[in-house]
């Protein structure tokens, strides 16, 4: 556990480093900001996943504000939950996550009342999911089949994640957007029994890396003159 919380930190210090690199040291143009405002966003790709198999339902929403120039703190925070139902086993997994970071806008505009953008961006994520697993049996002719009534763990996962997108005002204050996640597994929980089949936020429990992509529709709310 104590080497643990080491690992964390030290990747956390690395993930901070690393957003520092994305803010130039010297930012040229003028000085007021683009979005004038908090930007809300809710994803829209989590509604498809009801069409998946296995089984997944879930919802995630974002919001941001630009406090310096180009500069947008984010926050992320969602719900998720799976079912998977064979004839040897039944697995469920529920659990709500949530990340914090930073995006850069990279697209040089001197109007600045245009809040389009082309981000980079960094995410520190944290999901406390359950996951559960009945009537496991695990065949066996010659020491007859095994079989495990229920087994059920509660977990906390984190990750770090580098980011990449695009922001569009469509019209006026509402936005389309979507953002690739290339991922990074810190822990997915250490349960050892039986490693989680999905970290809700993150994705496949077993895979130290991974990407994920997100497609949102924001609205901001103008809370300070042009």
């Amino acid at each position: 556990m104590y080497s643990l919380k080491i690992q964390i930190r030290k990747s956390t210090a690395a993930f901070i480093f690393s957003l520092c690199l994305l803010v130039p040291m010297k930012l040229t143009g003028q000085d007021t900001l683009r979005t004038y405002g908090p930007r809300i966003g809710l994803d829209i790709v989590r509604f498809a996943m009801l069409m998946a198999e296995p089984t997944e339902i879930g919802a995630e929403a974002s919001l941001d504000i630009e406090v310096y120039k180009n500069m947008y703190p984010v926050l992320e925070a969602g719900y998720n939950s799976m079912s998977i139902r064979e004839e040897s086993f039944t697995y469920l997994l529920d659990g709500v996550y949530a990340r914090i970071g930073m995006d850069y806008n990279l697209l040089p505009i001197k109007d600045r009342s245009v809040h389009h953008a082309i981000f980079l961006g960094g995410r520190y994520g944290i999901s406390r999911f359950k996951h559960e697993a009945d009537n496991i049996v695990s065949p066996n002719s010659y020491w007859g089949d095994f079989t495990l009534d229920q087994y059920v763990n509660s977990s906390l996962g984190h990750w770090v994640e580098l980011t990449g997108g695009m922001k569009t005002e469509l019209l006026n204050n509402f936005f389309l957007g979507w953002t690739v996640r290339y991922k990074i597994l810190i822990s997915n929980g250490n349960d050892e029994v039986m490693d989680p089949y999905s970290i809700p936020g993150y994705g496949k429990g077993n895979s130290k890396r991974g990407f994920g992509i997100s497609y949102s529709v924001l609205y901001k709310f103008p809370m300070l003159k042009r």
